[in-house]
């Protein structure tokens, strides 16, 4: 069988005569902030700061201390050019940092984000996933001694994408340290965290941690294609040293609007508010639809049990037949194949309509196939 993509489902719409919507994405409909667009460089002779600007390391230490009350050096903190780019990379960069060493497993959560096994992949390094429960949460103790003793480092994703669950960071980094692996911590759905206040990975000191942000979720924009990375100061400075040999940095432009965006909570708030007002809109539509889905703990998206349990199959309909576009839930992982994963990034207006088409049959149809 095909792979199953996003360009598949919005082929299949196309095809259908649909007009697609597309609910695959983590970001919301609206255009990005455009107030803090930085005005036309005056470096562009000039390589920018591979490390980042130090404006920026002082915003992200800023934002770092009003969000998580973390204070933290400048120093400790790095620029990236987004955080998928960080993540497919790290492992690679990390085999050198933390050498000499043997280890050659990176672990990942049983159902995550696809970058962290392209991460492992790109580096020559094994992806093992890490056992969880019956909610997908991360079950370290179940996880092989034999294993962790190979384990080079660990992603963990709180809230999860694409689960919505809220890990008990301070547990992991405990396991962590006493067996000498790094973690990393992917926060980027970190302000959208529904049950608690938000959580970083840094709230259980910085050795052996780093925690990786993005400007794409905070702060919708998506396109600046700029993030940072923060925690332990001598991982970090090693990681600066080689990722600017390899020529990771982002634009100067970009860097002056990204401080701006993290000095602004105003705007980050805003778009929390919107963000949890269209998840509750589209939890209660899908209950309205018969399609119950339980309220996430954190993040942007609706994590659905398919009627049939076929994650791929609900993916195909809903395009085909609506011109709905979800992800299936196995691009997450073996663990996500009866799911599809919904994201709240539309209002509840546009989406509705489409759900109604979407009963006329497919019940009938799954229900006579079980």
């Amino acid at each position: 069988m095909t792979e199953w993509t996003r360009e598949r489902a919005i082929e299949i719409a196309n095809a259908a005569g649909h007009v697609p919507l597309d609910l695959s994405l983590g970001v919301p409909a609206e255009p990005p902030p455009t107030w803090c667009r930085a005005r036309e460089s005056r470096t562009a002779a000039a390589y920018p700061a591979s490390r980042g600007t130090l404006a920026l390391r002082i915003a992200a230490t800023g934002y770092l201390l009003r969000q998580y009350g973390i204070t933290i050096s400048a120093d400790a903190v790095a620029a990236s050019t987004g955080s998928k780019e960080f993540i497919s990379t790290a492992p690679l960069f990390l085999r050198d940092v933390l050498a000499p060493t043997t280890r050659d497993t990176v672990l990942i959560p049983a159902l995550g984000y696809p970058a962290y096994e392209v991460g492992a992949r790109l580096a020559g390094l094994r992806a093992y996933r890490i056992p969880t429960d019956m909610n997908f949460r991360l079950r370290l103790d179940r996880l092989p001694d034999a294993v962790a003793a190979r384990a080079l480092c660990l992603w963990v994703n709180s809230p999860a994408n694409p689960s919505g669950i809220v890990e008990a960071l301070g547990p992991v980094v405990g396991w962590a340290r006493e067996r000498g692996v790094l973690v990393l911590s992917d926060e980027a759905y970190a302000d959208m965290t529904w049950c608690d206040a938000p959580r970083t990975v840094l709230e259980h000191g910085d050795t052996g941690v780093l925690a990786v942000h993005s400007m794409s979720k905070r702060s919708n924009a998506p396109g600046l294609r700029v993030g940072f990375y923060a925690g332990d100061p001598a991982i970090v400075a090693d990681l600066v040293t080689r990722r600017r040999a390899a020529g990771f940095m982002a634009s100067a432009d970009a860097q002056a609007e990204a401080s701006m965006l993290l000095d602004d909570d105003a705007h980050a708030q805003a778009l929390r508010l919107v963000n949890e007002r269209r998840l509750q809109d589209l939890l209660s539509a899908l209950a309205a639809h018969d399609l119950p889905c339980a309220a996430p703990e954190g993040g942007l998206f609706a994590w659905l049990a398919t009627p049939n349990g076929d994650g791929v199959d609900f993916a195909r309909y809903a395009a085909e037949r609506a011109g709905l576009i979800v992800a299936a839930g196995q691009q997450y992982g073996p663990a996500g194949r009866r799911h599809v994963r919904i994201a709240a990034n539309q209002d509840v207006d546009a989406i509705v309509p489409r759900l109604g088409l979407l009963e006329s049959d497919y019940w009938d149809r799954t229900t006579s196939s079980d």
